[in-house]
Formats: C-alpha cells, sequence, structure tokens
C-alpha cells in the first residue's frame, strides 16, 4: 500500500490529479533528519484545541496562518499574511463551515522555518510545471488528530469533501500509537477512489487538485494500551491570487 514512485508533477498532477511522494525523495534524504525538521515538528506539542467542531469532538488541536508566494520571483518569495480567521462556506463544510473560525497563529520561529520555505517552494515549482507561474495564497494549518479509548480522532468530520481551493497538500508529521487514518483521493463526478494509502513515513505526503477531486481520511483508534495516541499533519490548501 504504501510504495512510493518517484513522482513526476506535471505527469501526475495534470494526468491524474495528484501526487503521493515523500519529502526524502523529492528534497533530498536528509532532509527529514535535519535538526530544523526536529525544531518544525517539535512545534507540533504547543497546538491549542479545536473549540469549534459542530460534532463536539475534542480531539483537534491546530494553529493557523496564511502566506503568500510568488513562484516567478526567482527562487520564490513566501510572505506571511496579516493574522484572520478561517472560515468556509456551508456547501464546502457542511459541519464547520458558515463561521469565522479564530485559531492561534504559527509560532514565529515555525512560521519562518526553513523547512516550510523548502516545502512551499517544491510545491510552487510543481504547480509553475502544471499550470503556470503563479502568486498562491497559502492556507496553512498545523493539525494534530488526537485518538483516545473515549473518543475516536476524525481528520475528516465533514467525511468525502473538498475545501473550496485550487490545490490541497496533506504532509504527514508523525503518527504516534494510532490504527486507521487511511487517506483516499476520489474522482469528484463519478466518485470513483483513485487512491488509498496510509501516510506512515515523516515527510510523506498526497498533493491533490482540489478542483477535481474530493478527498477523506479514515477514523483513528489508539493502539497503545494507555488508550492514547495521535497523527500530526500539515495542512497547505493553494490558491491563486492575482500577482
Amino acid at each position: 500500500m504504501n510504495d512510493v514512485a518517484t513522482p513526476t508533477p506535471v505527469t501526475h498532477l495534470k494526468s491524474q490529479g495528484y501526487i503521493h511522494g515523500k519529502l526524502s525523495t523529492v528534497l533530498g534524504a536528509q532532509f527529514v533528519q535535519s535538526a530544523e525538521w526536529k525544531q518544525f515538528t517539535d512545534s507540533w506539542n504547543s497546538l491549542s484545541q479545536d473549540g469549534y467542531m459542530a460534532d463536539g469532538g475534542t480531539y483537534r488541536e491546530r494553529r493557523y496562518s496564511e502566506f503568500s508566494y510568488d513562484a516567478g520571483a526567482g527562487a520564490g518569495s513566501m510572505t506571511l499574511l496579516a493574522h484572520v480567521p478561517y472560515s468556509q462556506t456551508m456547501e464546502v463544510n457542511y459541519l464547520n463551515g458558515g463561521i469565522e473560525r479564530h485559531f492561534e497563529p504559527f509560532e514565529p520561529h515555525v512560521a519562518d522555518s526553513p523547512v516550510l520555505r523548502s516545502v512551499f517552494q517544491w510545491c510552487a515549482d510543481s504547480l509553475s510545471q502544471t499550470v503556470g507561474e503563479a502568486t498562491w495564497k497559502i492556507q496553512t494549518f498545523q493539525n494534530r488528530i488526537l485518538a483516545r479509548s473515549d473518543e475516536d480522532g476524525q481528520p475528516t468530520p465533514e467525511g468525502m469533501h473538498r475545501d473550496g481551493v485550487d490545490f490541497v497538500l496533506t504532509l504527514l508529521i508523525e503518527r504516534n500509537s494510532i490504527d486507521g487514518g487511511v487517506s483516499a483521493v476520489y474522482e469528484a463526478q463519478t466518485k470513483e477512489c483513485l487512491k488509498e494509502v496510509e501516510l506512515s513515513d515523516p515527510g510523506e505526503f498526497l498533493f491533490a487538485d482540489d478542483e477535481r477531486l474530493l478527498h477523506s481520511v479514515t477514523p483513528l483508534t489508539p493502539s497503545a494500551a494507555d488508550g492514547r495516541g495521535h497523527r500530526d499533519v500539515l495542512i497547505a490548501m493553494f490558491t491563486r491570487t492575482e500577482s
């Protein structure tokens, strides 16, 4: 299930609508073993509970920030935007849409992380090969989904869905003492499953065309004796803006 071929962004994003890969493949084997990666991933231990879950769940912790990335500016230009609440329409998210959701922003060292910059640059380079150079608004979440003996974790409580953007990156940071969490992408019109994979290695990702595809993740249950586990991911949603 988790064999990952070296992806070609133009081929896979254009023909299939998604890329499944690993940062160790596209950015080098040492990327997820670096001190910068460890500092970046340690920041998932300082997230706050998401208090906006309409299902009453207490299983999600997160931070949210927005960035602009100009893919045409030489090696690229990443800018942290002014902090704003996150919102989706009810049409896109029937469960938690229709309201402004106020989350704590990324910590400064995370927003300025060379890891984040490298990930955004790789995504923007891939999109340049696919749809042309653009300036991208990147709505970005640090998410931790908790799995406990008294409450399953729900990475996508709204079920199979779009996020209402152009492209979505789901980057695994860590799986800790959990079962489940299988990611899938579907053809939007027919609901045909195109890929189903359990992201398991730090730096493993799915990068999908949000206009063409739907996505979902199965619930999490704890696998450890103490009945506690979690799944950490970075979600980055890319929307083309006027240059």
